[in-house]
């Protein structure tokens, strides 16, 4: 009885974990393999999160890239080429156009908004939405709305 037991909640451990290992929907960009690769590879920030409208598209674009220790998770949609990209890709892709932005957390409201826009070659957007946490951990929102 008891062997049975054992066997069962192994089982259902299984499953578990898994079940939780499929849950991931970005993948992962592999990391950075020598220490200039690294310092290379950051912007200032740990994540980005954009969502750009603009009056022929709603979510025009979508990026996103999140730094976890050593690995980087990142997605690119750009549905005005289009285009959709996940890990690799997206990061390869998005990496110029980080390294124009230049962002810092002492910049303008304005000036991340026209940095930001003419980087991804959205500058005439309906609705802008970008939320940054900063190497230091601090956050930053910055929202915008035009009229269509």
């Amino acid at each position: 009885m008891k062997m049975k037991k054992y066997s069962i909640y192994g089982c259902a451990l299984l499953v578990i974990a898994l079940l939780l290992g499929a849950c991931g929907d970005k993948e992962k960009v592999k990391s950075a393999s020598t220490a200039e690769e690294k310092e290379k590879s950051e912007f200032g920030f740990r994540s980005f999160d954009l969502s750009v409208d603009t009056a022929d598209h709603k979510d025009a674009i979508e990026a996103s890239m999140e730094t976890k220790g050593s690995t980087i998770e990142a997605e690119y949609v750009n549905r005005i080429e289009p285009k959709k990209l996940k890990g690799d890709k997206a990061y390869e892709e998005m990496k110029p156009m980080f390294k124009k932005i230049d962002l810092s957390k002492d910049m303008s409201k304005e000036d991340v908004l026209k940095k930001v826009s003419k980087a991804f070659d959205v500058e005439d957007y309906t609705k802008f939405d970008l939320e940054v946490e900063f190497s230091d951990g601090k956050h930053k929102v910055y929202k915008d709305k035009k009229k269509k």
